[in-house]
């Protein structure tokens, strides 16, 4: 589903230019060429304007310094000497008027003169540009895709869903790999009546358990929370406005994601634990070198392909409203920082663990009470 555009900020065109324009350096017309070059850089605009006798005179501007150069003029000439003529307006002028003479004189920069010829400031066609308000933004973001939604927290503070619904992710990822591996016992059972060491038998399953969570989790609705909450946090982060067109281009791999971790423990103890040498302590060095080097590039290929997908307009809206919600929070929190234990809680980990350790315990009590055996459950 394409998400819906916000509406595009107007221009302040018909502002006046005094309320747009930026502050600016300027250099006496009796200064060197080598001082204005120094000013030129601090100014930033491509553009400083050269003073004589308290009223406009000029301008050094980037042509100007090639100019300059390529005539071999002397670092040490003044600089009005250098100087080229001024596109300027007025500080009471419409923005639409200082956008016509950018627009006419095909220039980058106007310097902004009062009636007596005093430099007031200089107006760039981003200056027209309405500057929208911002609140300070936590740094780093955590979060959590959940059933009901994205959870965002700065450690101290949360935005979005609740931690119950974090528990409920604990209580899907429990779910769907106990199907996962139920599935993958039943499909593998003809390799009981091969000649397969229990240790290779072990890893096939292992793998295809794993081959199945993986592409249930791809296929839940859970996958596109995930990518939204990574691409709000991406777009928190690079301090971007919160809308669906904005957050929709930014990327969906993140390197904080927990995928990275579970792939690294992953990899490590698949390495770790499979007999393919009789050492032990071969396998753990080995493990520990491959996982050193691969676990990042693994984790941003899971979850490109695995643990994240496409979100939709739904999901997206889901993640800026956490964001919105943590940076409202954050921006009149009587105290920002928080405690380890506190970071430990609102981090969601500990709901994760209690929400899958309560369905497996539910599990285990209705095989129980029914008195039912299902491999992989038992």
């Amino acid at each position: 589903m394409v998400p819906v555009k916000s509406p595009i900020p107007t221009y302040a065109l018909s502002a006046p230019v005094g309320h747009v324009m930026r502050p600016t350096l300027t250099c006496a017309a009796e200064d060197s060429l080598q001082r204005a070059v120094v000013e030129l850089r601090r100014n930033g605009g491509g553009l400083l304007p050269i003073v004589q006798d308290g009223v406009l005179a000029g301008a050094i501007t980037e042509f100007s310094i090639s100019r300059a150069l390529a005539n071999g003029v002397e670092m040490e000439t003044a600089c009005l000497e250098a100087a080229d003529q001024a596109t300027t307006v007025a500080p009471y002028s419409s923005g639409a008027e200082a956008l016509r003479l950018l627009e006419d004189d095909r220039v980058q920069t106007l310097i902004v003169v009062d009636d007596l010829g005093k430099v007031t400031g200089i107006l760039s066609p981003s200056d027209l540009i309405p500057r929208r308000r911002m609140l300070p933004r936590p740094e780093p973001v955590g979060g959590m895709a959940t059933p009901f939604g994205v959870y965002l927290t700065s450690g101290g503070l949360s935005g979005g869903v609740s931690l119950w619904a974090v528990m409920g992710t604990g209580a899907l990822m429990f779910t769907m790999l106990a199907i996962s591996q139920v599935i993958a016992i039943w499909v593998l059972t003809p390799l009981d009546h091969t000649t397969l060491t229990d240790s290779v038998k072990d890893a096939i399953a292992g793998g295809f358990t794993l081959f199945l969570f993986g592409l249930t989790m791809r296929l839940m609705p859970l996958s596109g929370t995930h990518g939204a909450e990574h691409m709000v946090v991406h777009a928190m982060e690079k301090g971007e406005e919160l809308t669906p067109e904005i957050v929709a281009r930014m990327p969906r791999v993140h390197p904080r994601c927990g995928t990275n971790l579970a792939v690294a423990l992953t990899l490590f103890s698949v390495i770790a634990t499979t007999e393919w040498v009789k050492s032990f302590e071969t396998r753990l060095l080995v493990a520990a070198l491959v996982t050193m080097f691969f676990w990042r590039p693994l984790g941003s290929m899971a979850q490109q392909f695995v643990t994240t997908k496409k979100p939709n307009a739904k999901q997206l809206r889901s993640g800026i409203k956490a964001a919105n919600e943590l940076i409202e929070r954050y921006s009149t929190a009587k105290v920002s920082t928080a405690s380890i234990p506190r970071r430990i809680w609102n981090s969601g980990l500990l709901h994760v663990i209690s929400g899958s350790t309560l369905t497996l315990l539910a599990t285990k009590g209705v095989l129980w009470a029914f008195h039912l055996k299902i491999p992989g459950l038992e």
